[in-house]
């Protein structure tokens, strides 16, 4: 094995956390820090708005897959995650959204003091560039990640809310301000016409720091422990064994990425880890457990004229691209993900789904399009009660783990299939109700047959999807299956070694989770030394 350069910090993944914390921690010249990334640098379509779908598949998406689900009719379900700098983060629909207050008191109720909304509303208005709400409580100027309105909206996107509002929906002008119930549409991390991620916003401008060493193609196999302390990680680096030495790791690879390093370095179930020839460094049975996944269905509708993207010919999609690189103006500055809300159903007080009005007509986000132009309209649970695992299939660290999130299994998890069933005919309500029920012609199979509650739940089991939002598998707090510490994000049993990223949610948050990815990593950097931010830790 190559010899081991020291440093006082390795955070091993360049996503959404790790560009948090490399920015932050290097500020300090003192402090030599290493981020490590499995993949590269972003391609062009990552900082084109609209093209975050053409990502999937490709060399910068892991690409992984559940394994059968029993309640979705026996599918393995595709999970993308980003494989690039600034991790899914550089391939998400950029959409920034906190979640409900009551999320984060619910953190508190798990054993998580200190993580309550008054607690953690600080650290996101610190990371918040929002002009548009300038003054406003509850946003934030001056930080690094900026937010904005879409600058470009379709006709259909319009016409969505308007229909959303005439089937009895508030409008809702800031979906993280005092309220989140409500349709109308979302703000994103978009700057310039361009994608504001935490690689833009927070990596870029550290890079020229000479304390900052950023490694991109190491896959980082192990985190090296000895009596109790991390003291580094070994890595494969153009198929060379690399080792790197530091006193803190910081492991923020994402809720599949974070628990399966922990495994393969003999943190987490001991007796899982033996029968795969794993020795036992700490038994932490909850590594892996606690997966959460905001699980979304889908209904399309073709459409009387032609609007939208299932409209652009080769030449619309041409000229597009030429005026997004000319001026980052036009279409292509749009996700395609501007309207939509937030709704109760009947099963809750607080809104319990998320609906999106995609003037495209597609399921599994593009990967599957209908001939011609169209609408599809989506509900996302927003607090699911299905409960899944990551686990490994073998010691070798090249091999993807199993992800198992058990959609719809157990007596409790039945509601979340029910509210979806509610999602669906919520939707219908919407696209009956002018002006968007004179663009649509009709229902597209294979939704259109499924008319009773029976069947309408039977095609959520086989055409549900993920909405890419896994978290908790190395959840927070102070039970026996907590995995992090919610003061000190370290890995209880094992010194020098903490975990900053979604993972560590001790619960899913009703929204998207890149806002509250953010946040927590502002927390951690503080937490660990970062200048200037002890305020907010």
């Amino acid at each position: 094995m190559a010899g081991a350069p020291t440093f006082d910090t390795i955070i091993v993944g360049a996503g959404s956390a790790g560009c948090v914390l490399a920015g932050r921690l290097s500020v300090d010249p003192s402090r030599r820090i290493l981020l490590v990334e499995a993949g590269g640098q972003p391609p062009e379509a990552a900082a084109i708005p609209s093209d975050w779908p053409t990502l999937f598949d490709t060399h910068v998406d892991w690409g992984f897959h559940t394994e059968a689900q029993p309640g979705c009719r026996g599918r393995r379900i595709f999970w993308p995650r980003g494989r690039m700098l600034g991790g899914s983060g550089s391939m998400n629909a950029m959409i920034y959204m906190r979640g409900l207050a009551s999320d984060y008191d619910g953190w508190v109720a798990m054993g998580c003091l200190g993580w309550a909304f008054e607690d953690v509303l600080p650290a996101f208005l610190f990371s918040e560039d929002n002009p548009k709400f300038a003054g406003d409580p509850w946003h934030g100027t001056g930080g690094p990640l900026h937010v904005e309105d879409c600058s470009w909206l379709d006709p259909g996107e319009d016409a969505f809310v308007a229909a959303a509002e005439a089937a009895g929906h508030a409008h809702n002008p800031d979906f993280n301000g005092a309220r989140q119930e409500g349709v109308g549409t979302y703000q994103f991390t978009i700057r310039g016409g361009e994608r504001w991620g935490t690689f833009r916003a927070y990596l870029e401008p550290a890079l020229a720091r000479p304390n900052l060493t950023v490694k991109t193609g190491v896959t980082t196999t192990r985190i090296r422990i000895d009596k109790g302390r991390a003291q580094g990680i070994d890595c494969l680096v153009e198929g060379r064994q690399v080792r790197f030495d530091a006193p803190q790791v910081i492991v923020s690879a994402g809720a599949i990425g974070s628990p399966q390093l922990l495994l393969l370095s003999g943190i987490g179930p001991a007796d899982e880890l033996a029968t795969i020839g794993i020795a036992p460094v700490a038994d932490l049975p909850g590594v892996g457990k606690d997966l959460q996944d905001r699980i979304n269905i889908q209904i399309s509708f073709a459409a009387r004229e032609p609007i939208g993207i299932g409209a652009w010919s080769d030449a619309d999609m041409a000229a597009s691209l030429e005026e997004w690189r000319r001026a980052r103006t036009g279409p292509r500055v749009s996700p395609f993900v501007a309207a939509g809300g937030h709704v109760c159903s009947r099963f809750a007080e607080e809104p319990d789904l998320q609906l999106y009005g995609a003037v495209s007509p597609h399921r599994d986000y593009a990967r599957f399009l209908y001939s011609g132009a169209g609408f599809t309209l989506h509900s996302t649970l927003q607090r699911p009660k299905s409960r899944g695992e990551i686990r490994l299939r073998s010691a070798d660290p090249l091999e993807a783990p199993m992800i198992d999130p058990c959609y719809f299994l157990g007596e409790e998890a039945r509601i979340d299939l029910d509210t979806l069933v509610e999602g669906v005919e919520i939707n219908r309500a919407i696209a009956a109700k002018e002006p968007l029920a004179g663009m649509i012609s009709h229902e597209l199979s294979p939704s259109a047959e499924c008319r009773s509650l029976e069947a309408i739940a039977r095609h959520v089991r086989g055409h549900c999807s993920t909405l890419y939002h896994p978290s908790s598998s190395c959840r927070m707090g102070r039970d026996g299956l907590a995995v992090t510490d919610p003061e000190t994000f370290g890995v209880h049993g094992v010194d020098g070694l903490a975990v900053v990223d979604a993972s560590v949610f001790p619960r899913m948050i009703s929204a998207n989770l890149n806002a509250t990815v953010v946040m927590v990593a502002e927390r951690a950097a503080a937490r660990f030394g970062a200048p200037g931010l002890e305020t907010i830790a």
